[in-house]
């Protein structure tokens, strides 16, 4: 097995001193490639920019604009992970899906390894579905690893998705195709100094010292099972602006949106655009680019469109959000104060969605039974409905005081000794 140079080979014998009083410490960051991944984490390196620390983030390609933006040192790296990931009915389609995982896990490794020889972190910060490539580094480097959850919390007793651990998945994978792709990604690997112990290693993932997740405790399911080694310090909630003071038109505007990771629908905005026209509602469609010129044209008059639209901007005028139960989305509306009616499109909101129609933040509809009409409904419904709005104020507050970025700050900076390491 080749042995790659010393300089790529972050295994250093000077390491530099940690724990040193005052000094500004460096955080490398692993994420997985979906924004709605990334975007809770980079309120939190805003916060330790501010702080004089140094950032060095791992970012999928074609995400680098948007980490950039954060002030991090942004290091690319190509992902093949697919954008949209479909219901597993398979072994051949379950095969495909966790080679698709195993492959995302250590796609950065070449970058991270050559980046940070020459100095390594004090502290890695991974996602929850992106543990492989930096297990090693921290190990290499002898630090701290913090795990982030963009939505639910998961542990031994809790799934990712907020449910109890799923019993064996039924469907067997093809072992043959994983081993065939472990072993081509194990080999393209080698020169980047990982051996097989480390690629075994990678698989199981480091041991965490604490946990970040990006919602509020009150909005966990099972939160009794979680211990203190986890941090629910909620999204970033934004500037105070006090109590809800809804703006003139606030009264009869909805938005529609699905994200980034949903298929292409245009009929899906179609129909929504159809069902209020001439109903006193305005509507506006955020359609992350699944809606083109020609489909824009046929809207009905007085349909506002946009392939992007700033949350902070849009939602304080919002009614009422329907959205795919996206967390980054869901979680923008409630600390505006908006109720929601989701239309879950990938299979891990679809839980996300029935937990919060539980609490009385919103409705879900089923995808295959969501018309235009049916979501009109569900929309006058929530904006009626009282207790949905107690509700929905009440997380707000909860989302307030969960600590955002400045307690995820604080988590990370209580894990750096404070004393001077030989």
């Amino acid at each position: 097995m080749s042995t790659p140079p010393a300089s790529e080979f972050p295994h250093a014998p000077s390491l530099l001193r940690r724990g040193e009083p005052g000094r500004a410490r460096h955080v490398a960051v692993f994420n997985f490639p979906r924004f709605g991944h990334i975007r809770p984490t980079l309120p939190v390196v805003r916060e330790l920019l501010r702080r004089g620390h140094r950032v060095t983030y791992f970012a999928a390609e074609s995400y680098v604009d948007a980490v950039a933006a954060s002030g991090a040192d942004v290091v690319p790296y190509p992902s093949s992970f697919p954008d949209a990931v479909e219901p597993v009915h398979t072994p051949e389609e379950l095969s495909g899906l966790l080679v698709d995982f195993l492959r995302e896990g250590l796609a950065a490794l070449p970058a991270a390894r050559k980046h940070l020889g020459h100095q390594l972190p004090d502290l890695v910060l991974e996602d929850a579905l992106s543990t492989a490539t930096s297990a090693l580094i921290a190990r290499d480097a002898g630090c701290p690893v913090v795990r982030t959850f963009a939505g639910f919390g998961g542990n031994d007793e809790v799934s990712l998705d907020g449910g109890e651990p799923a019993p064996e998945n039924p469907l067997l994978p093809e072992t043959a195709i994983i081993e065939r792709a472990a072993e081509d990604l194990f080999t393209s690997l080698v020169p980047y100094g990982l051996d097989e112990a480390g690629f075994e290693y990678a698989q199981r993932g480091s041991a965490v010292s604490a946990n970040l997740v990006f919602i509020p405790k009150a909005l966990q399911p099972y939160a009794d099972r979680f211990d203190d080694t986890f941090a629910f310090v909620g999204p970033e909630p934004g500037p105070d602006t006090g109590a809800l003071r809804p703006a003139p038109d606030r009264d009869r505007t909805v938005l529609v949106s699905l994200g980034t990771s949903a298929t292409a629908n245009p009929q899906f905005f179609r129909g929504c655009a159809d069902a209020f026209a001439g109903s006193g509602w305005q509507v506006v469609l955020a359609t992350a680019g699944h809606l083109g010129a020609a489909d824009v044209e046929r809207l009905p008059a007085g349909v506002e469109t946009h392939d992007w639209v700033d949350h902070d901007e849009v939602f304080p005028r919002m009614r009422a959000v329907v959205c795919s139960a996206g967390a980054g989305t869901v979680l923008d509306a409630l600390r505006h104060g908006v109720p929601v009616v989701m239309v879950p499109q990938q299979p891990d909101a679809v839980t996300f969605a029935r937990h919060l129609q539980k609490l009385g933040l919103g409705k879900t509809l089923n995808p295959e039974e969501a018309t235009g009409a049916t979501i009109r409904s569900a929309v006058e419904a929530v904006t009626a409905d009282p207790a949905i709005g107690r509700n929905v104020a009440r997380m707000r507050t909860e989302i307030r005081e969960a600590g955002g970025s400045v307690r995820a700050a604080d988590v990370l900076e209580s894990l750096w000794p404070r004393t001077t390491t030989p």
